[in-house]
C-alpha cells in the first residue's frame, strides 16, 4: 500500500519548508500571474490555496501563441475553484493578458 503514495505530490510538501513558506506569503494581497504553466490537476492542492485564498486579487494568464491557448488555460484554472463565481471575478479577461514572449531559435 505504501507505493500506491510514492508518486503523489501533495506528500512531497513535507520534505522542505517551501509550504510553509508559501501559506506565510499569502497573508497579504497578491496577484497570481500564470507562465507556460498547464495547471493541470497535479498540482490541485496547492493551486486551489492559491486561487481561491482570501488575499488573492487577479490572475493573470500569459499565454502561448494564442486566444485557444488562453481558453484551454482557463478551463484548467476552473478545476481548482469550487466557487466559480469568484474565478470569474479573479481571471482577468483576455483583453487584459498578454502573450508570452517567445524567443526565436536561429539555424
Amino acid at each position: 500500500m505504501e507505493g500506491v503514495f510514492t508518486h503523489i505530490k501533495s506528500f512531497d510538501y513535507f520534505k522542505t519548508d517551501n509550504y510553509s513558506k508559501l501559506l506565510a506569503f499569502l497573508e497579504s494581497e497578491f496577484d497570481v500571474y500564470i507562465m507556460g504553466h498547464s495547471c493541470g490537476l497535479s498540482d490541485r492542492t496547492l493551486l486551489s490555496t492559491i486561487f481561491e485564498h482570501e488575499n488573492c486579487r487577479k490572475i493573470k494568464i500569459f499565454y502561448h501563441d494564442n486566444a485557444e491557448n488562453y481558453r484551454k488555460t482557463t478551463y484548467e484554472i476552473s478545476r481548482h475553484f469550487t466557487d466559480k463565481a469568484l474565478m470569474r471575478e479573479r481571471v482577468l479577461p483576455i483583453t487584459q493578458c498578454k502573450p508570452m514572449p517567445q524567443s526565436k531559435m536561429e539555424d
